[in-house]
């Protein structure tokens, strides 16, 4: 009967998956339009020192998760937990403790930044004009509250539908484009399009939270009774959460503003636009090991996780590999026909490198977010801050060498430093490193060289209606892959 029982939720598990990746892949497709249909009206706009100071609050809302220290990981772990147990008081409790601890943070965060922000620091150490110290304070307080938002609906994360979540921030960037399209076109700030753009994420977040009921009363009512002492000890239990937080803010976002402090807003914009490029691969593809935590976590039967982490792996296997082929190939024609002024201040190779960056970044995401699941993640959160400090610095040095080419390749080589936590992970769902993490890749080899072939051809020939062409093939090569999966084949 309990055997039973695990293969339904693996079956919903497997719905869930599906769900999930559509939302990312549309969540992706519409920041994707965002970029493709904005970026040229904000350069016109603003120039290229403009945009790079929208670039710069962009990568903030990102790298702000420096806000979160851990908390949201491990809310969600203490509400998977919850759930198991059938506790529904504690589920509630630990909603609340979180949820707390986030906005007493957030507040002094936004403190700070607006000290910061009265001294005119901010545009002293960013190079920025006089505008930016209001737009970087202001860009610190929408971030808590934004975050704040995503916080309140973890409970559909820790119930498996996470999907929905996805769907409302989805929702919320595509309802961005026309409207910051049209304050931009109308001659709009820069600060006036983040402070829009801000409460375009936001406010679908708020509309799930009140349509879900998730339980606005309860929480109002355990939220008297939290003591400052509970808060420090949440605080302190998302210790190695925090860390695996800070780490993937250290190698992705927070190099826009290395690549600011060395070369000023302009160049912070073009790695801005280049880094985004890049989250096909690193954030898209990886998407299904955002559910790794929950399904690890909140399932009692070890045959029935190791099941669910092999699913979810594949699908990362399918999305990444074929992302990093188009971005690969495809990226500097993309670039030349899209944005010409910035192409111009891209270097030969960047596309491949691209490639690297978000293969590099997608292992490490589902490493870490297995390593949480299986109780590894102090090991996972050691390898990732060592991953980091990688990034960072050999990025620092080999930019200065091989430019933009150099800051992304010292991601790739840094990422050897999750191989111990792979293995690990392996190990505790009862398999070894190359069954694990390199046999699933082989069936996907011969679809995936023939897609290499096409989409070669089409960056060769130089027009975009071939790489569109050559885009679709390689779109109905992921759908076959997926329908095959989920036929066991």
């Amino acid at each position: 009967m309990a055997f039973n029982e695990g293969i339904e939720r693996s079956k919903d598990y497997r719905r869930e998956l599906w769900f999930n990746q559509v939302w990312q892949g549309l969540n992706f497709l519409s920041k994707a339009l965002f970029l493709a249909v904005l970026t040229p009206l904000m350069l016109r706009t603003w120039g290229r020192e403009g945009y790079g100071m929208f670039a710069l609050a962009s990568s903030l809302l990102v790298s702000m998760a420096v806000l979160d220290c851990g908390v949201r990981s491990l809310t969600r772990l203490r509400l998977c937990e919850a759930l198991a147990r059938g506790d529904a008081e504690e589920f509630e409790r630990m909603l609340c403790r979180g949820i707390a601890a986030f906005c007493g943070v957030a507040l002094l965060a936004f403190l700070a930044a607006a000290g910061l922000a009265a001294a005119g620091l901010w545009s002293r150490w960013l190079r920025l004009p006089p505008e930016g110290d209001f737009l970087i304070a202001m860009t610190v307080g929408l971030t808590g509250l934004f975050m704040a938002s995503v916080l309140f609906l973890e409970p559909l994360a820790a119930r498996g539908r996470i999907s929905a979540v996805k769907a409302a921030n989805t929702v919320g960037a595509l309802a961005a484009i026309p409207a910051v399209g049209l304050l931009v076109w109308r001659g709009g700030s820069v600060t006036a399009a983040v402070a829009l753009y801000f409460a375009a994420l936001t406010l679908p977040n708020v509309w799930l939270f009140l349509r879900e009921e998730l339980g606005t009363d309860r929480f109002w009512r355990y939220w008297r009774g939290i003591r400052p002492g509970e808060l420090l000890a949440t605080l302190h239990s998302g210790g190695w959460f925090y860390a695996t937080t800070l780490a993937l803010i250290g190698k992705t976002h927070a190099l826009t503003f290395v690549v600011a402090a060395v070369s000023g807003p302009a160049a912070a914009g073009t790695f801005y636009i280049l880094l985004r490029i890049t989250e096909l691969v690193g954030n898209v593809g990886a998407t299904s090991s955002d559910t790794s935590l929950a399904s690890l976590a909140g399932e009692p039967q070890l045959a029935v996780r190791a099941e669910n982490f092999r699913l979810a792996y594949r699908y990362t296997l399918v999305f990444t590999l074929y992302g990093a082929l188009a971005v690969g190939f495809l990226t500097p024609m993309a670039l030349a026909k899209w944005v010409p002024q910035q192409a111009a201040a891209v270097p030969m190779g960047i596309g491949w490198a691209m490639a690297g960056f978000g293969l590099a970044g997608a292992f490490s995401k589902v490493v870490v977010n297995a390593a949480m699941g299986t109780g590894l993640v102090r090991m996972g959160a050691l390898g990732n801050l060592a991953e980091a400090a990688g990034v960072l610095v050999l990025g620092w040095l080999l930019q200065r060498w091989l430019g933009l080419d150099g800051l992304f390749l010292g991601a790739i080589l840094a990422v050897l430093a999750m191989l111990p936590a792979a293995r690990k992970v392996a190990g505790s769902l009862e398999g070894n490193f190359s069954g694990m993490w390199l046999r699933p890749a082989a069936p996907l080899l011969p679809l995936l060289g023939g897609t290499a072939l096409l989409l070669g051809a089409a960056a060769a020939s130089g027009y975009l209606w071939a790489g569109f062409l050559a885009l679709i093939a390689a779109s109905g090569a992921v759908i076959f892959e997926i329908k095959r999966l989920h036929r066991g084949v």
